[in-house]
């Protein structure tokens, strides 16, 4: 797995933690789960995305597939092949 891979999942989860104000939620959720299914709320869903923008410095773009924003795993890939 590329490295940049495992430092974007790894920011991910401390983003997580962020936007929960702790580790309960991340500590229980392995990264191909999907995070809708894991009980994340759509709210906290939208504070990640934008936590993740200004830790990675980009946006969104407005046809980013569904699946880019299943999982912890994904939104790493998504990351990592920004970066590329």
């Amino acid at each position: 797995m590329p490295d940049t891979v495992v430092k974007a999942r790894q920011q991910i989860r401390e983003l997580l933690v962020d936007v929960f104000g702790g580790p309960s939620f991340v500590d229980g959720v392995h990264d191909a789960v999907s995070l809708r299914e894991a009980g994340l709320p759509s709210t906290a869903l939208v504070a990640l995305l934008v936590a993740m923008e200004d830790a990675f410095g980009f946006e969104w773009d407005d046809d980013v597939p569904p699946e880019a924003l299943r999982s912890i795993e994904s939104l790493a890939g998504h990351v990592a092949a920004l970066r590329d």
